[in-house]
C-alpha cells in the first residue's frame, strides 16, 4: 500500500475556513503550529510547557511568545494559564465555539462522518487506488537494458 502523505498533525480547517489564518502574525502560526504538533505527539489537548521548550520549537523571541499567546486566547484557539517553574498550561479550544473540547483532554474525540449523497461522491484522489493492469503489453522503446 502506497501512503500519500505520512505521518501528520491536523488543524481545525475552521482556522482557515472561518478567515482566523488570515488575522494571526508569523510568531502566532508558529506557537499554534508547535502546540498543536505537541498535542498530538502526547495525545491530549492539555500540555504543560515551558517558554524554553516552545522557543526551542518556535524559534521565537520571549516577547512574541508572550504576545502570541494572549492572541491565541484571544480569538478563541487557546487558553492557557501560568504554571510552577516557568511553565504554561495549554488547553486546546474548538475554533468554531472557543471554548476548550468538552470531557477528558487525554480521550480523543471522534467526530461522526457526515452522510454523502451520490452527487457527492468523494474525490478519486482520496480513494485507495488499485493498480490497473495493462490492457496491452507495453511498449519497448530503445535497446532493452540488460545488466551482467
Amino acid at each position: 500500500m502506497t501512503v500519500m502523505i505520512d505521518r501528520f498533525f491536523g488543524v481545525h480547517p475552521e482556522l482557515v475556513r472561518g478567515g482566523l489564518f488570515v488575522k494571526l502574525k508569523e510568531g502566532e502560526i508558529r506557537l499554534y503550529m508547535a502546540l498543536m504538533e505537541r498535542s498530538e505527539y502526547y495525545c491530549t489537548r492539555e500540555l504543560t510547557i515551558t517558554d524554553e521548550q516552545l522557543r526551542e520549537l518556535v524559534g521565537a523571541a520571549p516577547r512574541t511568545l508572550c504576545n502570541a499567546r494572549k492572541k491565541l486566547q484571544e480569538l478563541g484557539l487557546i487558553q492557557y494559564r501560568r504554571s510552577v517553574g516557568n511553565k504554561y498550561v495549554y488547553v486546546i479550544c474548538d475554533p468554531k465555539t472557543k471554548q476548550p473540547y468538552p470531557g477528558d483532554p487525554k480521550i480523543p474525540i471522534v467526530m461522526p462522518k457526515r452522510p454523502r449523497s451520490n452527487a457527492e461522491e468523494a474525490p478519486s484522489v482520496y480513494r485507495r487506488q488499485e493498480p490497473q493492469k495493462a490492457a496491452t503489453p507495453p511498449q519497448s522503446h530503445g535497446v532493452p537494458l540488460k545488466f551482467d
